[in-house]
Protein backbone atom coordinates (compact mmCIF):
# COMPACT_ATOMS: atom_id res chain seq x y z
CA UNK A 1 0.00 0.00 0.00
CA UNK A 2 1.38 3.31 -0.79
CA UNK A 3 0.42 6.86 1.35
CA UNK A 4 0.12 9.20 -1.38
CA UNK A 5 2.76 11.87 -1.33
CA UNK A 6 0.57 15.17 -0.83
CA UNK A 7 -0.55 13.60 2.34
CA UNK A 8 2.69 15.12 3.74
CA UNK A 9 2.18 18.09 6.33
CA UNK A 10 1.92 21.63 4.09
CA UNK A 11 5.09 22.68 6.35
CA UNK A 12 7.06 19.60 4.68
CA UNK A 13 6.16 19.97 1.48
CA UNK A 14 6.97 23.78 1.83
CA UNK A 15 10.47 22.94 2.68
CA UNK A 16 10.67 20.19 0.49
CA UNK A 17 9.67 22.46 -2.51
CA UNK A 18 12.17 25.19 -1.39
CA UNK A 19 15.02 22.86 -1.25
CA UNK A 20 14.25 21.46 -5.03
CA UNK A 21 13.42 24.63 -6.33
CA UNK A 22 15.60 27.30 -4.48
CA UNK A 23 11.95 29.18 -4.70
CA UNK A 24 13.18 30.86 -7.30
CA UNK A 25 13.65 34.27 -5.18
CA UNK A 26 16.37 36.09 -5.77
CA UNK A 27 20.14 35.89 -3.35
CA UNK A 28 18.09 38.46 -0.81
CA UNK A 29 20.84 41.02 -1.73
CA UNK A 30 23.80 38.55 -1.16
CA UNK A 31 26.94 39.82 -2.30
CA UNK A 32 27.80 38.41 -5.90
CA UNK A 33 30.75 36.49 -6.54
CA UNK A 34 33.32 37.57 -8.36
CA UNK A 35 35.12 34.63 -10.44
CA UNK A 36 38.62 35.01 -12.74
CA UNK A 37 37.65 35.91 -16.23
CA UNK A 38 37.60 33.15 -18.68
CA UNK A 39 40.55 33.92 -20.58
CA UNK A 40 42.50 33.09 -17.26
CA UNK A 41 40.31 30.07 -16.89
CA UNK A 42 40.98 28.35 -20.08
CA UNK A 43 44.22 26.74 -19.38
CA UNK A 44 44.95 22.84 -19.05
CA UNK A 45 43.69 21.55 -15.57
CA UNK A 46 43.87 17.50 -15.20
CA UNK A 47 40.38 17.76 -13.79
CA UNK A 48 37.09 18.02 -14.83
CA UNK A 49 33.78 18.02 -12.13
CA UNK A 50 30.34 17.79 -13.68
CA UNK A 51 27.15 17.50 -11.80
CA UNK A 52 24.30 15.29 -13.31
CA UNK A 53 21.00 13.97 -12.18
CA UNK A 54 20.57 10.06 -10.65
CA UNK A 55 19.45 8.62 -13.54
CA UNK A 56 22.23 9.14 -16.16
CA UNK A 57 23.54 6.54 -17.54
CA UNK A 58 26.43 4.49 -16.95
CA UNK A 59 27.18 3.97 -20.86
CA UNK A 60 27.32 8.07 -21.28
CA UNK A 61 29.19 8.19 -18.20
CA UNK A 62 31.96 5.77 -19.12
CA UNK A 63 32.23 7.11 -22.67
CA UNK A 64 32.99 10.71 -20.89
CA UNK A 65 35.71 9.25 -18.35
CA UNK A 66 37.02 7.07 -20.75
CA UNK A 67 37.32 9.78 -23.64
CA UNK A 68 38.82 12.07 -21.02
CA UNK A 69 41.30 10.02 -19.96
CA UNK A 70 42.24 8.92 -23.39
CA UNK A 71 42.28 12.12 -25.33
CA UNK A 72 43.47 14.89 -22.48
CA UNK A 73 44.74 12.96 -19.52
CA UNK A 74 41.97 14.26 -16.85
CA UNK A 75 40.54 12.35 -14.41
CA UNK A 76 36.27 12.95 -14.80
CA UNK A 77 34.56 13.05 -11.31
CA UNK A 78 30.97 13.20 -12.45
CA UNK A 79 28.47 13.46 -9.38
CA UNK A 80 24.82 12.45 -9.58
CA UNK A 81 23.13 14.59 -7.52
CA UNK A 82 19.24 13.52 -7.56
CA UNK A 83 16.52 14.85 -9.37
CA UNK A 84 16.67 17.75 -11.62
CA UNK A 85 15.12 20.19 -8.53
CA UNK A 86 18.31 18.61 -6.28
CA UNK A 87 20.52 19.38 -9.33
CA UNK A 88 19.27 22.84 -9.27
CA UNK A 89 19.46 23.58 -5.98
CA UNK A 90 22.80 22.27 -5.76
CA UNK A 91 24.38 24.69 -8.44
CA UNK A 92 22.29 27.74 -6.58
CA UNK A 93 23.66 26.94 -3.38
CA UNK A 94 27.31 26.78 -4.99
CA UNK A 95 26.63 29.86 -6.99
CA UNK A 96 29.39 32.40 -5.06
CA UNK A 97 31.73 29.20 -5.07
CA UNK A 98 31.07 26.58 -7.45
CA UNK A 99 32.61 23.16 -7.32
CA UNK A 100 31.23 22.03 -11.13
CA UNK A 101 32.78 22.86 -13.79
CA UNK A 102 29.34 21.64 -16.16
CA UNK A 103 26.15 20.40 -15.32
CA UNK A 104 24.47 18.01 -17.10
CA UNK A 105 20.73 17.47 -17.45
CA UNK A 106 18.27 20.20 -16.46
CA UNK A 107 15.77 21.33 -19.11
CA UNK A 108 14.72 23.87 -20.95
CA UNK A 109 12.05 25.09 -18.34
CA UNK A 110 14.82 25.55 -15.91
CA UNK A 111 16.55 28.24 -18.65
CA UNK A 112 15.07 31.38 -17.08
CA UNK A 113 16.13 30.33 -13.54
CA UNK A 114 19.49 29.65 -14.74
CA UNK A 115 19.82 32.61 -16.75
CA UNK A 116 18.47 35.42 -13.46
CA UNK A 117 20.43 33.25 -11.20
CA UNK A 118 23.27 33.64 -12.92
CA UNK A 119 24.43 30.07 -12.48
CA UNK A 120 25.80 29.47 -15.96
CA UNK A 121 28.31 30.81 -18.70
CA UNK A 122 28.15 31.03 -21.97
CA UNK A 123 29.42 28.78 -24.81
CA UNK A 124 28.34 27.17 -27.62
CA UNK A 125 30.43 24.88 -29.75
CA UNK A 126 31.35 25.32 -33.04
CA UNK A 127 30.48 21.59 -34.05
CA UNK A 128 26.93 21.60 -32.95
CA UNK A 129 24.09 20.54 -35.85
CA UNK A 130 20.35 20.10 -35.06
CA UNK A 131 18.09 17.24 -36.24
CA UNK A 132 15.41 20.37 -36.25
CA UNK A 133 15.28 24.36 -35.50
CA UNK A 134 13.52 24.23 -32.40
CA UNK A 135 15.81 23.03 -30.65
CA UNK A 136 18.04 25.32 -30.49
CA UNK A 137 16.42 27.13 -27.34
CA UNK A 138 19.35 29.44 -25.89
CA UNK A 139 20.29 31.99 -28.74
CA UNK A 140 22.36 33.34 -25.95
CA UNK A 141 24.30 30.00 -26.04
CA UNK A 142 23.85 29.68 -21.78
CA UNK A 143 23.27 25.94 -22.46
CA UNK A 144 23.37 23.29 -25.19
CA UNK A 145 20.63 20.83 -25.93
CA UNK A 146 21.84 17.38 -26.20
CA UNK A 147 18.92 14.91 -26.14
CA UNK A 148 15.41 15.26 -26.25
CA UNK A 149 11.78 13.62 -25.88
CA UNK A 150 8.10 13.56 -25.40
CA UNK A 151 6.29 13.41 -21.86
CA UNK A 152 3.69 11.35 -21.97
CA UNK A 153 1.46 8.46 -20.20
CA UNK A 154 3.02 5.12 -20.69
CA UNK A 155 0.52 1.95 -20.20
CA UNK A 156 1.53 -1.79 -19.20
CA UNK A 157 -0.49 -4.01 -21.90
CA UNK A 158 -1.01 -7.02 -19.87
CA UNK A 159 -2.49 -5.35 -17.24
CA UNK A 160 -5.02 -2.91 -19.22
CA UNK A 161 -5.64 -4.25 -22.44
CA UNK A 162 -8.29 -1.23 -23.08
CA UNK A 163 -5.91 1.72 -21.99
CA UNK A 164 -7.37 5.47 -21.93
CA UNK A 165 -7.86 6.97 -25.86
CA UNK A 166 -8.36 10.76 -24.14
CA UNK A 167 -8.05 12.87 -21.24
CA UNK A 168 -11.59 12.63 -20.80
CA UNK A 169 -10.94 8.64 -20.17
CA UNK A 170 -8.44 9.11 -18.16
CA UNK A 171 -10.76 9.95 -15.65
CA UNK A 172 -12.71 7.20 -15.58
CA UNK A 173 -13.52 5.39 -12.35
CA UNK A 174 -12.81 2.05 -13.69
CA UNK A 175 -9.23 3.90 -13.39
CA UNK A 176 -9.22 4.58 -9.50
CA UNK A 177 -5.61 4.32 -7.89
CA UNK A 178 -4.12 3.15 -11.54
CA UNK A 179 -1.68 5.90 -12.27
CA UNK A 180 1.84 6.65 -11.08
CA UNK A 181 2.68 9.98 -11.76
CA UNK A 182 5.97 12.24 -10.31
CA UNK A 183 6.11 15.43 -8.03
CA UNK A 184 6.19 18.84 -10.05
CA UNK A 185 8.77 20.33 -7.41
CA UNK A 186 11.47 17.78 -7.47
CA UNK A 187 11.02 15.75 -11.20
CA UNK A 188 11.20 16.80 -14.75
CA UNK A 189 8.72 14.86 -15.92
CA UNK A 190 6.17 15.44 -13.02
CA UNK A 191 7.08 19.32 -13.69
CA UNK A 192 6.75 19.08 -17.56
CA UNK A 193 3.64 16.92 -17.23
CA UNK A 194 1.68 19.59 -15.20
CA UNK A 195 2.79 22.16 -17.87
CA UNK A 196 1.18 19.74 -20.27
CA UNK A 197 -2.01 19.72 -18.66
CA UNK A 198 -1.72 23.82 -18.04
CA UNK A 199 -1.59 23.63 -21.76
CA UNK A 200 -4.11 21.62 -22.47
CA UNK A 201 -6.61 23.01 -19.96
CA UNK A 202 -5.77 26.57 -19.46
CA UNK A 203 -4.83 28.53 -16.66
CA UNK A 204 -8.30 28.12 -15.70
CA UNK A 205 -9.10 24.51 -16.46
CA UNK A 206 -6.39 22.67 -15.23
CA UNK A 207 -7.24 22.12 -11.24
CA UNK A 208 -10.29 20.69 -12.67
CA UNK A 209 -8.80 18.65 -14.20
CA UNK A 210 -6.38 17.56 -11.35
CA UNK A 211 -9.36 17.33 -9.12
CA UNK A 212 -11.03 14.88 -11.03
CA UNK A 213 -7.84 13.22 -11.82
CA UNK A 214 -7.06 12.17 -7.97
CA UNK A 215 -8.84 9.16 -7.30
CA UNK A 216 -7.46 7.49 -10.86
CA UNK A 217 -3.59 8.36 -9.22
CA UNK A 218 -2.30 5.87 -6.98
CA UNK A 219 1.04 7.90 -6.00
CA UNK A 220 3.01 10.36 -6.62
CA UNK A 221 6.44 9.98 -6.64
CA UNK A 222 9.85 12.17 -6.27
CA UNK A 223 11.56 11.15 -8.94
CA UNK A 224 11.41 9.02 -12.47
CA UNK A 225 13.48 6.07 -11.08
CA UNK A 226 10.89 5.52 -8.11
CA UNK A 227 7.72 5.82 -10.54
CA UNK A 228 8.88 3.92 -13.17
CA UNK A 229 10.37 1.16 -11.29
CA UNK A 230 6.68 0.55 -9.32
CA UNK A 231 5.69 0.59 -12.94
CA UNK A 232 7.62 -2.29 -13.81
CA UNK A 233 7.02 -4.01 -10.55
CA UNK A 234 2.85 -4.19 -11.98
CA UNK A 235 1.84 -2.10 -8.97
CA UNK A 236 0.08 0.06 -11.50
CA UNK A 237 -0.80 -0.24 -15.08
CA UNK A 238 -0.22 3.74 -15.85
CA UNK A 239 2.53 6.02 -15.37
CA UNK A 240 4.30 9.36 -16.74
CA UNK A 241 7.23 8.81 -18.55
CA UNK A 242 8.49 9.19 -21.99
CA UNK A 243 7.19 8.31 -25.65
CA UNK A 244 10.35 6.85 -25.97
CA UNK A 245 9.98 4.31 -23.17
CA UNK A 246 8.91 1.25 -24.30
CA UNK A 247 11.92 1.52 -26.90
CA UNK A 248 13.96 0.28 -24.25
CA UNK A 249 11.80 -2.70 -23.98
CA UNK A 250 11.81 -3.50 -27.14
CA UNK A 251 15.51 -3.36 -27.41
CA UNK A 252 16.93 -5.16 -24.18
CA UNK A 253 13.65 -7.16 -23.61
CA UNK A 254 12.00 -8.01 -26.53
CA UNK A 255 9.01 -7.20 -25.36
CA UNK A 256 6.30 -5.06 -27.16
CA UNK A 257 4.21 -5.44 -23.54
CA UNK A 258 5.11 -1.10 -22.61
CA UNK A 259 3.41 1.36 -24.98
CA UNK A 260 2.95 5.19 -24.96
CA UNK A 261 -0.46 6.69 -24.86
CA UNK A 262 -0.70 9.82 -27.10
CA UNK A 263 -3.88 11.54 -26.65
CA UNK A 264 -4.77 13.42 -30.37
CA UNK A 265 -1.26 12.19 -31.18
CA UNK A 266 0.69 14.75 -29.27
CA UNK A 267 2.99 14.63 -26.33
CA UNK A 268 5.03 17.57 -24.47
CA UNK A 269 8.45 18.52 -25.41
CA UNK A 270 11.26 17.93 -23.26
CA UNK A 271 15.12 19.35 -24.28
CA UNK A 272 17.70 18.12 -21.79
CA UNK A 273 20.94 20.83 -21.65
CA UNK A 274 24.32 20.89 -20.70
CA UNK A 275 26.09 24.27 -19.52
CA UNK A 276 29.19 25.66 -17.90
CA UNK A 277 28.85 26.79 -14.49
CA UNK A 278 29.95 30.03 -13.50
CA UNK A 279 33.21 30.88 -12.48
CA UNK A 280 34.01 26.74 -13.70
CA UNK A 281 37.69 26.39 -12.52
CA UNK A 282 38.14 24.00 -15.18
CA UNK A 283 37.29 26.23 -17.75
CA UNK A 284 38.91 24.42 -20.90
CA UNK A 285 38.08 21.03 -20.22
CA UNK A 286 34.72 22.03 -19.72
CA UNK A 287 34.32 23.60 -23.17
CA UNK A 288 35.61 20.17 -24.62
CA UNK A 289 33.44 18.07 -22.48
CA UNK A 290 30.64 20.46 -24.35
CA UNK A 291 32.00 19.94 -27.92
CA UNK A 292 32.24 16.16 -26.59
CA UNK A 293 27.88 16.12 -25.74
CA UNK A 294 27.13 17.37 -29.14
CA UNK A 295 29.55 15.64 -31.40
CA UNK A 296 28.31 12.16 -33.45
CA UNK A 297 30.38 9.89 -31.82
CA UNK A 298 28.73 11.09 -27.80
CA UNK A 299 25.28 11.59 -30.05
CA UNK A 300 24.90 7.99 -31.29
CA UNK A 301 25.00 6.74 -27.66
CA UNK A 302 21.72 8.57 -27.11
CA UNK A 303 19.28 6.57 -28.00
CA UNK A 304 20.38 2.83 -26.43
CA UNK A 305 21.48 4.62 -23.17
CA UNK A 306 19.34 7.48 -22.89
CA UNK A 307 16.43 6.30 -24.33
CA UNK A 308 15.54 9.90 -25.33
CA UNK A 309 16.20 11.14 -29.38
CA UNK A 310 19.84 12.56 -30.16
CA UNK A 311 20.00 16.13 -31.53
CA UNK A 312 22.48 15.54 -34.27
CA UNK A 313 21.04 14.98 -37.74
CA UNK A 314 23.34 12.14 -38.59
CA UNK A 315 22.37 9.72 -36.20
CA UNK A 316 20.35 6.69 -37.03
CA UNK A 317 17.99 5.56 -34.88
CA UNK A 318 17.44 2.42 -33.77
CA UNK A 319 14.69 -0.21 -35.08
CA UNK A 320 13.08 0.02 -31.59
CA UNK A 321 12.63 3.74 -31.69
CA UNK A 322 10.76 3.21 -34.94
CA UNK A 323 8.05 0.65 -33.89
CA UNK A 324 5.82 2.71 -31.86
CA UNK A 325 3.60 5.32 -32.52
CA UNK A 326 4.59 8.92 -33.34
CA UNK A 327 4.38 12.17 -31.98
CA UNK A 328 2.47 14.10 -34.63
CA UNK A 329 2.08 17.76 -32.59
CA UNK A 330 4.33 18.42 -30.63
CA UNK A 331 3.49 20.51 -26.92
CA UNK A 332 5.07 23.04 -24.85
CA UNK A 333 5.01 26.42 -23.30
CA UNK A 334 7.21 29.18 -23.55
CA UNK A 335 9.76 28.84 -21.19
CA UNK A 336 9.80 32.47 -19.79
CA UNK A 337 6.29 31.75 -19.42
CA UNK A 338 6.36 29.44 -16.94
CA UNK A 339 9.05 30.79 -14.94
CA UNK A 340 6.84 34.17 -14.19
CA UNK A 341 3.83 31.40 -13.28
CA UNK A 342 5.40 28.22 -12.33
CA UNK A 343 5.60 28.76 -8.47
CA UNK A 344 1.40 30.07 -8.29
CA UNK A 345 0.68 26.96 -10.28
CA UNK A 346 2.44 24.25 -8.03
CA UNK A 347 1.31 26.02 -5.09
CA UNK A 348 -2.51 26.03 -6.39
CA UNK A 349 -1.43 21.94 -7.86
CA UNK A 350 -0.41 21.70 -3.88
CA UNK A 351 -4.01 22.76 -2.62
CA UNK A 352 -5.88 20.49 -4.68
CA UNK A 353 -3.53 17.06 -4.29
CA UNK A 354 -2.92 17.33 -0.52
Amino acid sequence: MFIRSWFIPRVLISMLLFTALAVGLPAGGAREATHAPVEERRVETDALVIYGYDSLPGTLRRAIAEHFLEEYGVEVDLQRIGDTGAVYTQLYLERENPRADVVIGLDTTYLPRLRSDRLLEPYRPANIELVRPELDIAPDNLVVPYDFGYITLNYDSELLSDPPQSWDELLDPRLRNSIILMNPGTSSPGRNFLLYTIAVFGEDGYLDFWRELAPNILTVTGGWSDGYGLYTQQEAPIVLSYETSPAYHREFEDTDRYRAILFDDAAYLQVEVAGIVRGATNRLNAERLIDYIVSPEFQDLIALSQIMYPIHPDVELPEAFLAGPTVETSVHLDPDYVAENFSDWLEAWEDVMR
